[in-house]
């Protein structure tokens, strides 16, 4: 360790870095671009506290992990670091000012490879061979040692080396000093729980023993602070001998303990030894207020907090803090905004430890989740309180209330969600407004599917969402439009109908225009008949649009290809009565099975399925024969086969066929998932029917639409 230490707050920072590095390479793998980003965040760190210091160490020990001389348990993942380091036996990790970039990327690939990595041999090896320079595993290894600096091995220690343990306190720093007296009551106190090991019954009576020689070392330490320096030990230097003595008292007996030379020691020494910093603390409280009446309650409050190692102790000292402040005089008024203050600094200190624990829990670092919800503080908040209903709810207490809960929820974020989705924000998103919502909804209920919710409550939610779409798209359209609106300051004719034509649907007049857009026009100047004129020409401009040009597959035709074949069909009927049939197909409804709404076409939607159709009726095509192609229906197409040699029943089976193919088939329409269910009809040829190609096709059509699906 080096000479110079490093404060807690620059420990803090680096352990932050080397957790998110460290879970990064456990979850992505160390040859991740993720992990290889979050190396070269803490390498950068790392850089400029060598500039200070000559080494740096990470170690972890009796179950928790620290960076030098400090524990950062409460910014890292413990169990999954020490996990990881105990298994390979690597005890610690050194960085020196020799440190690079790819040594720190190293490190955290053998850390992401625990099954080419098992143990501290084959992590130095792979060090060596790659050159390594700067990474140091067990350069510092954890062992007891003794005053006089003799390594020892820590099951081989008793009470007797408490004693050397408290002397070498006198040299610890800051002048702290712990009287050689109270060392050696302090050893014999201990060494009476040794000759009860042996005989349970005498447990008690030793326990007993040991809380009653604590009382008696605690009232000679608070009644007399001084030792046998001639200088006084200043309020702060008491409170942490205080401390630092019972640390040490607490660790030798639990060494003891695991040595099998001491019993369990009792909840009443623990107790008794808490009670002896509590009592320091309301000496040190009373004397500052006693030489400064005048201090602000909020001052009082934050030197208690910071005498206090553990907030949560805080209320085991308001009692004895209480009769210590009045017999001052403090005024009952004055205590009580005293322990307002106090209730506020102890509500933080657990809401940042639950936090804390939280993070650790999803395998995030508490400064990584705290960024989250500075980043979006609403939606956090949205969740905590969701979180908060459930686990007060239960989900078996109210499934209804439980499902209206979680459907509002959904709706709400997927319009957030849906309003920043790519698709949308690009040129032309209106008409992807539906997908990303659709999408975005489908996406949340999956995974709710795997939590722990019953599958009664999932079904409900999904249905309720499916009710609620309709109204959920209306309410995403208007918000998208008047962002549009006032992205645009003064909007021309032209701009709004670009906007309108890419939300209005066809078929339903002013359908996806809501009254709250219709309003927003009429602010910007439109009357009432002027507003009804643009939406019916946006209506008919997005019926008319095809952004999905006609694409066809190997082999299938284009329509005046498919006219030839036609015309060619007629001619040999005519010369040499060859039978043939053809074979129109239509869309007759169009489902979201998500939302079980009946889609209203427009021509670029029926391009699309028609794209899809020919693909489609490719992969079902039997014989050689068969001719596929399209009938121009303008601005669109629709899938046209001609079957050679087929009469009309023949063709029946055809027909049934390509309907199952149909039903089974996956169609996409603007990004959603669809179900299509055809009209698919049949005409054998006849000469009376029509003689020429274009007069058989209108006969065709006619047909067509008189067909049911």
């Amino acid at each position: 360790m080096s000479d110079t230490v490093i404060d807690a707050k620059q420990a803090l920072q680096i352990a932050r870095l080397f957790n998110l590095a460290f879970n990064n390479a456990f979850m992505f793998g160390g040859g991740h671009q993720t992990t290889k980003d979050s190396s070269a965040n803490f390498y950068n760190l790392l850089l400029q506290t060598l500039g200070t210091v000559e080494i740096l160490t990470i170690s972890v020990e009796r179950g928790s992990v620290y960076l030098e001389n400090h524990c950062v348990d409460k910014l890292v993942s413990v169990p999954r670091i020490t996990n990881r380091l105990n298994k390979a036996g690597v005890q610690s990790v050194s960085f020196d000012r020799n440190l690079s970039l790819e040594g720190v990327q190293t490190l955290f690939y053998m850390i992401g490879s625990l099954a080419d990595f098992k143990d501290a041999e084959s992590m130095q090896s792979y060090l060596r061979e790659k050159q390594v320079a700067g990474v140091r595993l067990n350069y510092v290894v954890y062992q007891k040692i003794t005053v006089d600096e003799t390594i020892i091995n820590k099951d081989l220690l008793s009470e007797n080396h408490l004693l050397n343990s408290l002397q070498a306190l006198q040299g610890a720093g800051a002048g702290l000093t712990i009287p050689q007296e109270l060392s050696s009551e302090i050893s014999e106190i201990l060494s009476c729980g040794t000759a009860s090991t042996a005989a349970s019954p005498h447990l008690v009576e030793s326990d007993a023993a040991i809380t009653s020689q604590i009382k008696a070392l605690s009232r000679r330490f608070i009644a007399s602070p001084d030792v046998d320096d001639d200088t006084p030990l200043s309020p702060s230097e008491m409170l942490e001998s205080v401390y630092k003595l019972k640390e040490t008292i607490l660790e030798d007996a639990r060494i003891q303990q695991e040595t099998g030379k001491l019993a369990a020691v009792d909840e009443l020494v623990i107790n008794e030894l808490n009670q002896i910093s509590y009592q320091v603390i309301v000496r040190l409280i009373k004397e500052e207020y006693r030489n400064d009446k005048g201090i602000s309650v909020k001052r009082l409050a934050q030197i208690i907090r910071r005498m206090l190692p553990d907030i949560k102790e805080l209320r085991y000292l308001l009692p004895q803090l209480k009769d210590g402040l009045f017999a001052e005089g403090m005024p009952p008024a004055d205590y009580l905004l005293l322990v307002k203050e106090l209730c506020k600094e102890l509500a933080s200190d657990e809401l940042l430890q639950v936090v804390a624990e939280a993070a650790e829990q999803i395998g995030l670092s508490f400064g990584e989740l705290i960024e989250s919800i500075k980043d979006a503080p609403e939606e956090a908040a949205r969740l905590i309180v969701l979180a908060s209903e459930i686990k007060k709810g239960g989900v078996a207490a109210d499934e209804q209330q439980m499902s209206a809960l979680l459907s509002d929820y959904i709706e709400k974020v997927s319009r957030s969600l849906a309003l920043q989705s790519p698709e949308v924000t690009a040129n032309g998103g209106g008409v992807m407004l539906q997908a990303a919502v659709s999408r975005i909804e489908r996406e949340i209920v999956d995974r709710l599917a795997t939590q722990n919710l019953s599958p009664a409550i999932v079904q409900d939610v999904a249905q309720t969402l499916a009710r609620q779409f309709t109204a959920t798209v209306s309410g995403i359209k208007s918000d998208w439009v008047k962002n549009r609106m006032y992205q645009a300051e003064q909007p021309t004719e032209e701009t709004v109908l670009s906007i309108l034509e890419q939300v209005v649907e066809q078929g339903k007049q002013g359908s996806g225009v809501t009254e709250e857009i219709r309003a927003l026009l009429v602010v910007r100047g439109y009357s009432a008949e002027s507003v009804d004129t643009i939406i019916q020409t946006a209506q008919n401009r997005a019926a008319s649009v095809v952004t999905h040009p006609l694409e066809l597959p190997p082999g299938i035709h284009h329509a005046s290809n498919t006219n030839f074949f036609l015309n060619r069909e007629i001619k040999l009927h005519a010369r040499y009565k060859t039978i043939f049939s053809t074979m129109l197909i239509s869309y007759e409804r169009v489902v979201d099975p998500w939302t079980t709404a009946v889609l209203e076409l427009t021509s670029d939607m029926i391009s699309q399925l028609t794209n899809q159709s020919l693909a489609l009726l490719k992969k079902q095509m039997k014989r050689d024969t068969d001719i596929i192609g399209v009938y121009e229906l303008a601005p669109t197409h629709l899938p046209l086969m001609i079957l050679p040699m087929t009469d009309a029943s023949s063709a029946l089976y055809i027909q049934k066929r390509l309907r199952k193919a149909f039903r089974n088939a996956e169609f996409v329409l603007n990004g959603i998932t669809v179900q299509v269910e055809p009209t698919i009809s049949v005409l054998g040829y006849t000469k009376k029917l029509a003689t020429e190609t274009a007069a058989f096709l209108d006969v065709m059509y006619q047909h067509h639409c008189m067909q049911k699906p």
